[in-house]
């Protein structure tokens, strides 16, 4: 029996979506999130490394920019994150928070397969359910070590330091774990080298996403989205800047060009999302080829996803070949991914014996081939396409057994070819033609998951706001004489603030340990555009565009009441019906230090406001005596209040009554009575307002750090807000 031809053989074009959002506000140096590094040590470059043992196996690798340029900023020392920094301090160093810091983000990996193999850190993790005064300064020093470790990826544990480490276990020591995190930078600075090498003997091929991965067809035109779902609820302002779209796209090209000495021939758009609108702007930047799922293709085909039971073919045999399409005289080839075969490998194979898992995705590729055969289909590419970093860590040994059975049954295989999406598409001429795009995303074909939603929605409503804003100061005779370097800044906050990741957090579909940390950081980012530009921010950027953002450490008034304003603990029952805002529990969510507040209470009878602010139990009362205390109250009337004991300063900025209308009494804590007159709307029925610390001139915290506390009053005697 003679062997198949090349053409004949089932070609199967995997690729790997490489990608984080941009985790840094530009005000900042440090990164909010350490998962640009974790998983650079641990993903972006093993999975291409790995080829080395397999020069048979072709690859295309789909590199987000803003990933790239992250990992840039790491290895160039422009900036860190905050658990590298946590890392880097010594042991007997830590402070309280930095300790409760480290207990609450050192234990952020998969448990089952990144915790639970070592003896130490699984004792470690049992130990800190009895709070950090149970460990000792070697039990945060090793944990500080294994957080690092057990990120690394097994291909490099032969590697000094890491095979040291893993062998002692314990007991580690102070320099031991910075030539860790040493090895960490190390890692980071070979990811982009290696991509290019593997990319220049041919054996790999990258493509690129818009650069901060925004969603394509919203960026053209929100609208777009009742296409696919005609019962939206669309945002209140229509969101239509092609010219947005097009500038992610062409400065995603000209970062790769920079990089890796040519210019990408395709691109995964941002979560495989695609429209009619986009074609021509991807197609006129030089882009050949895109890809999205095959929920798409049976849409714009108008038929069912046809799918064998048995085999979970395609039966129809539409879903593997390319197709081109043409709009506006621009032309681009089109492939789709297999749905069912790549969520095998993003969530049905971890829990799989790695050797039966591998055959059994070959099989499934046999039985795709048999099946076209039997059509007489001309189709040979079965896409195989998502994410490159996210699903190994649920896999045995990061997945390296899987891939090791897979790689090898594949390089030998006589009916099964690997390819890159253009080696097949150069080889292969032949082009079904679209003649209808159906717009939407890899995820139900629609774009539910970034549109529809009040969260969503609003918080396309506030770049729509800030971008509007923007464009207006540069045309005008103000934005003509500032610095043109903050316009730039500007824009690029404009673009950050435009990926889709902050979207994919909004709404009711994903629940997270850092959804609140994207809430902040999207808000941030828009924040910054109007501090470089001099404007007010506007009071609906400091509250949190997800609605339980503050419920998990803000609790509101339960009835009227009236303190003795003498900043001391008169009574138990004095605060007792008094709203409370935990500073403590926010700042562990936010894995940020406590300097010097512990909390908040707030509240009011018919004709005050009532604020008591208590220090950290750790602050020394002679600082606090001398902290100046800023309230600041946000709309619809602003008011400034000053407080400082030690300067004997009790100012109001915003209202035409006097300081003196003010009783504000500094000792055990601070207590303040805010007469409801000095506002200048005597309609105001809701209070928002934050908490500015700072002391010597220094800035110390913001409560909340980036929304308000909103406490509702009744808007007559009669009426009762608490049942």
């Amino acid at each position: 029996m003679s062997l198949p031809s090349r053409n004949d053989k089932l070609h199967i074009a995997f690729v790997w979506h490489m990608h984080q959002p941009y985790y840094r506000n530009l005000r900042d140096a440090n990164f909010q999130m350490p998962w640009v590094r974790l998983h650079g040590v641990k993903d972006y470059l093993d999975m291409v490394a790995i080829l080395d043992e397999f020069p048979d196996i072709k690859q295309t690798f789909n590199l987000v920019p803003s990933l790239l340029e992250q990992i840039e900023e790491y290895t160039s020392g422009k900036a860190t994150d905050r658990s590298f920094e946590l890392s880097r301090i010594p042991a007997a160093e830590l402070t309280q928070s930095e300790k409760n810091e480290i207990l609450n983000s050192f234990f952020s990996a998969h448990y089952p397969t990144m915790i639970q193999p070592y003896r130490r850190y699984r004792r470690l993790k049992e130990i800190t359910s009895k709070g950090f005064k149970a460990l000792s300064i070697q039990d945060f020093l090793d944990l500080q070590v294994w957080f690092n470790l057990s990120w690394i990826d097994p291909i490099f544990r032969n590697e000094t330091p890491i095979s040291d480490l893993f062998k002692k276990g314990e007991g580690f020591k102070e320099e031991e774990k910075l030539s860790l995190l040493g090895k960490h930078i190390e890692i980071l600075k070979r990811i982009i080298p290696k991509y290019r090498q593997v990319q220049d003997r041919g054996q790999i091929e990258i493509s690129v996403t818009p650069f901060y991965h925004p969603i394509l067809p919203l960026l053209c035109d929100t609208d777009i989205a009742k296409k696919s779902n005609p019962g939206i609820i669309l945002p209140t302002n229509r969101f239509s800047h092609p010219e947005d779209a097009a500038y992610q796209i062409n400065s995603a090209i000209e970062y790769y060009a920079h990089h890796f000495d040519r210019k990408p021939r395709g691109m995964w758009p941002s979560e495989g999302s695609v429209s009619p609108d986009i074609i021509p702007i991807i197609a006129e930047a030089g882009i050949e080829w895109i890809a999205t799922d095959e929920e798409i293709l049976a849409s714009s085909l108008g038929k069912p996803t046809d799918r064998n039971n048995r085999q979970n073919v395609s039966t129809s045999g539409d879903l593997y070949q390319p197709y081109i399409i043409e709009l506006e005289d621009y032309k681009l080839a089109m492939i789709f991914r297999d749905h069912a075969l790549s969520d095998r490998l993003g969530f049905v194979y971890a829990n799989w014996d790695p050797k039966q898992a591998a055959q059994d995705f070959v099989n499934k590729l046999i039985g795709i081939r048999q099946h076209l055969k039997n059509i007489k289909s001309p189709g040979r590419l079965v896409p195989v396409i998502l994410d490159g970093e996210n699903a190994w860590e649920y896999y045995a040994d990061d997945g390296h057994e899987f891939f090791h059975h897979l790689y090898s049954l594949l390089s030998d295989h006589p009916e099964l070819q690997t390819t890159t999406v253009s080696d097949y598409l150069r080889e292969c001429e032949s082009r079904t033609k679209l003649v209808r795009l159906f717009p939407g995303s890899w995820i139900n074909h629609n774009f539910n998951i970034w549109i529809g939603h009040e969260e969503d929605n609003l918080a396309w409503d506030l770049l729509h706001k800030a971008r509007k804003m923007l464009v207006e100061f540069q045309n005008s005779e103000e934005g003509q004489a500032i610095d043109p370097e903050k316009l730039k800044i500007a824009w690029k906050e404009i673009y950050i603030a435009e990926g889709s990741d902050w979207c994919w957090w909004f709404g009711d579909e994903h629940q997270g340990q850092n959804n609140e940390h994207f809430d902040s950081l999207f808000r941030s980012n828009l924040m910054y555009i109007y501090e470089l530009l001099g404007k007010d921010i506007p009071a609906e950027l400091l509250k949190p565009v997800r609605s339980n953002f503050l419920s998990s450490n803000l609790t509101q008034p339960t009835d009227f009441f009236t303190p003795i304003i003498d900043g001391k603990n008169s009574s138990f029952y004095e605060w007792y019906s008094a709203g409370y805002y935990d500073c403590i529990k926010a700042g562990s969510t936010m894995h940020r230090a406590i300097h010097h507040t512990k909390g908040i209470h707030f509240g009011f009878d018919e004709t005050n406001i009532y604020i008591r602010i208590d220090p950290d139990p750790t602050t020394d009362r002679s600082i606090f005596l001398e902290t100046d205390f800023l309230i600041e109250f946000l709309g619809p009337s602003r008011l400034l209040i000053n407080i400082n004991r030690a300067k004997n300063i009790s100012k109001i900025e915003g209202s035409s009554k006097g300081q003196r209308e003010i009783i504000a009494v500094i000792e055990s804590f601070l207590e303040m009575q805010i007469p409801i007159n000095l506002f200048p709307d005597k309609d105001i029925f809701q209070f928002d307002f934050r908490l500015m610390v700072s002391h010597n001139g220094e800035h110390l915290e913001t409560w909340p750090p980036a929304e308000v506390i909103s406490m509702k009053l009744p808007k007559a005697k009669a009426e009762s807000i608490f049942w």
